[in-house]
């Protein structure tokens, strides 16, 4: 990352704190019985990872849960094989203000969308990310363990030694099932 990229980041995440802290309600957790729709929010760079998470969402949509994805692609055009599907979107640099936040209105129907429960499928403190997550309509929020992650999420999963993205599914779906 360029030092421009650094800075632009950093007045990025400034921007965001002062909006989140503007708006900071209280996280209302709910049963996994009850939850109804479910929002995942990932890096969508790794093809192994994207079928990772496509399994999980299916794994979910099972269970009579509502899934929808939506894929950060750092890159200044979406790529040919990214297709959007109905319950999937991406979103890209060209998507992203001069300070690597999302303008809210390029971003589709995700922001518009009252989830029950918003996944954070992704193990870097990315900005645009990040950003998702905030700016969601999500009762509850889910994530990593990342330094300064609770500005973003209401909960976060340290998954210690295993970080990587299996595990995190994996301990982020016996978290959200251990909730009544």
């Amino acid at each position: 990352m360029t030092w421009i990229e650094d800075i632009k980041n950093f007045i990025g995440r400034m921007l965001l704190l002062r909006e989140i802290n503007a708006r900071k309600t209280q996280p209302k957790r709910i049963g996994f019985s009850t939850i109804q729709h479910v929002g995942i929010v990932y890096n969508a760079a790794n093809k192994e990872n994207e079928q990772l998470i496509a399994q999980y969402a299916n794994a979910l949509r099972s269970e009579g849960k509502k899934v929808f994805m939506l894929g950060y692609v750092d890159t200044k055009q979406l790529p040919h094989t990214k297709k959007f599907l109905l319950n999937s979107e991406f979103f890209w640099k060209e998507k992203l203000n001069g300070f690597n936040l999302p303008i809210k209105g390029s971003i589709g129907s995700f922001l518009q969308t009252d989830f029950d429960l918003l996944l954070n499928l992704y193990l870097e403190p990315i900005l645009p990310m990040q950003a998702i997550s905030a700016y969601s309509k999500a009762k509850y929020v889910v994530g990593s363990y990342l330094d300064g992650g609770l500005n973003y999420y209401d909960a976060m999963i340290d998954i210690g030694q295993g970080n990587n993205l299996k595990n995190l599914i994996e301990e982020i779906d016996f978290y959200i099932r251990a909730i009544k």
